[in-house]
């Protein structure tokens, strides 16, 4: 991509004015958490170990497939979620009336729903087991041991022991009726209509997980088992347990679990599904009476970056600047909506994803527009962003986005020993799902603070000139409106002009009203503090002040990185009169 060259140009030209600063960081690896154990079976099993102490005597236990409904064919629409379900219904060890996964796991204080569930997508399938105690179960010192064992046992039967029974096949169909029945919601029903609109020549667009109620209804049970056979295998997946566990013993029992697992060569390969670009604008229309409001959504699809790319230095750069682009036209959009006389309500962009596809991204720009007003809405906001890929973002807005994500990101160093084991399990599932990169939070701060301060304005401004395109190319606007009385709705030729004349706009730069006068221009005199004592019970110190306030001080650990402060007084809206009450109630914060 033309972007990843340029940053590339520009770093290099970054190193050359600052050799002492970046002379020693290569374009090389990004380093991964020494914290983690990561190993790989001879029959293809991909596991992440982790020992961590938050939240305290917790296990988390996940499997992750590469597997999803882009896997079906035409005639097994909904057999990926519909295995999803079937995982709690019976497996090689965990049978019988009284003895499932489900059974067995409340006893140990595990919510179904919560803390076991799972979900399928497109592109992959995610089982967990979360928040296992790692204690001694009424103080019954084997059960310790006991449970966490058994949540490895569940991990290989999801892997490759589910029953499959007919009578429990059949049990499921109804259940998934019901799923797909309630959570139809207006804006899905809309998306699913249009999904093959957007997904031009592509099976992402016949995809959705839930599959094809018909299909689900009276789906042979051997077709389901052999779906199962053929893509859940070990390498096909990875085992996470994040918690506080021991790592060796973990290590061992899964080699022991999978050790008469073989590879199969021969085996069906998971291929990625590609989208193809489109030479004419997609543009699609819809409405429906559960709809709450209307959006417009302007997208300019992308090449994603591939997983090999990913695992380099100039990745953790391109997020970084992808990231603070994105902050600040997210920032004068905000701006944007409070002008009276702004067409939308609220807008926003990101970069990421094309709608689903884990092999297309896209620009997205989205906008809630005002009663009547969408086209001139999508102009707007198409002309808030090239105004911005124009004439770029000044030097001041830079400096606040680049403190915010730098103070962002010290927060995070500083409650380092407080990350969830759900959240750097997270982090290992991606890693293996989509090649993302972890580097631990120590890693991560210590590079991102020697580069960030590095990386000029310019680098920043360079992100949205090559993900804007003008000509339509690969332009896809999605309209979702409100079915009413009456309502006049966009028309294609409507939203489409509305993009060009965006794209075409001759606009100003954007001048940033930045004020640099302090807060409090001056200061107030300074009091004293009159009397002071300490509770030594609740462990906090009282102080009165020499203008009769009281204040109470209590130091706490449960963040690093935070103080608290809270003021208030006696009185409030009951020393006004009646006449004032409506003003006072729109002034209350609480």
């Amino acid at each position: 991509m033309k972007m990843k060259k340029f940053f590339a140009v520009m770093l290099l030209m970054v190193m050359a004015l600052s050799t002492s600063n970046l002379k020693a960081q290569s374009l090389g690896p990004i380093p991964v958490d020494e914290e983690v154990r990561i190993g790989k079976l001879d029959c293809g099993l991909t596991y992440y170990i982790r020992h961590n102490d938050y939240p305290e005597h917790r296990v988390n236990f996940y499997i992750a497939q590469r597997v999803g409904s882009i896997q079906e064919e035409e005639s097994q629409r909904g057999l990926a979620h519909f295995l999803e379900h079937m995982a709690f219904n019976g497996s090689e060890h965990f049978n019988g009336e009284g003895k499932s996964i489900i059974d067995y796991t409340r006893s140990l204080g595990v919510a179904f729903g919560k803390d076991l569930n799972a979900y399928t997508s497109i592109a992959e399938t995610v089982y967990n087991i979360n928040d296992v105690p790692s204690y001694n179960i009424n103080d019954v010192p084997s059960t310790r041991q006991s449970a966490i064992d058994s949540c490895l046992l569940i991990l290989k039967d999801w892997s490759n022991g589910l029953l499959l029974t007919d009578e429990e096949i059949d049990k499921e169909r109804g259940v998934i009726h019901e799923e797909w029945r309630l959570r139809r919601s207006a804006q899905q029903r809309m998306l699913e209509n249009q999904l093959e609109t957007l997904y031009p020549d592509s099976k992402f667009g016949k995809r959705m997980p839930i599959g094809l109620m018909e299909i689900v209804d009276n789906f042979p049970y051997q077709v389901l088992r052999d779906y199962y056979h053929k893509w859940y295998r070990p390498d096909n997946q990875a085992l996470v347990i994040v918690g506080d566990v021991d790592v060796d013993h973990i290590e061992a029992q899964i080699k022991e679990l999978f050790k008469g697992m073989t590879l199969d060569p021969n085996a069906a390969q998971v291929v990625d599904e590609p989208v193809p670009d489109n030479e004419q604008p997609i543009i699609v229309i819809d409405k429906d009476k559960e709809q709450q409001y209307s959006q417009v959504y302007v997208m300019f699809k992308h090449d994603a970056t591939s997983k090999e790319e990913k695992g380099d230095l100039m990745y953790m750069i391109e997020q970084y600047a992808t990231s603070i682009m994105g902050q600040m036209l997210n920032a004068r959009l905000a701006e944007a909506a409070q002008e009276p006389d702004c067409p939308f309500l609220q807008a926003y962009a990101y970069d990421g994803n094309y709608l689903f596809a884990n092999t297309k991204d896209a620009l997205t720009l989205i906008c809630v527009p005002k009663e009547g007003q969408t086209e001139a809405a999508t102009q707007a906001l198409v002309t808030e962003a090239m105004r911005a890929a124009k004439h770029g973002f000044t030097g001041t807005e830079y400096v606040r986005a680049k403190e915010e994500y730098l103070s962002q990101l010290e927060k995070q160093y500083n409650e380092r020993n407080k990350i969830s084991n759900a959240s750097l399990a997270s982090q290992y599932y991606r890693n293996y799902l989509d090649n993302e990169p972890i580097p631990s939070i120590e890693q991560e701060y210590q590079i991102m603070n020697m580069l960030a301060p590095q990386l000029p304005v310019e680098l920043i401004n360079s992100v949205l000139p090559d993900l804007i395109t003008t000509d339509g190319k690969n332009l896809v606007i999605m309209n979702f409106n409100q079915e009413k009385d009456g309502a006049v709705y966009p028309t294609y030729d409507g939203l489409k002009g509305a993009v060009d004349a965006g794209l075409a706009a001759q606009v100003e730069a954007y001048v940033d009203n930045v004020k640099q006068e302090p807060l409090i221009a001056t200061l107030p005199k300074a009091g004293k503090i009159v009397k002071e004592k300490e509770n030594t019970t609740l462990g906090y110190k009282e102080l009165e002040l020499s203008n009769g306030a009281r204040v109470i001080l209590k130091k706490t650990d449960f963040k690093e990185n935070e103080i608290r402060m809270n003021a208030f007084q006696r009185g409030g809206s009951s020393l006004y009169g009646e006449q004032d009450w409506a003003n006072t109630q729109l002034m209350r914060t609480s």
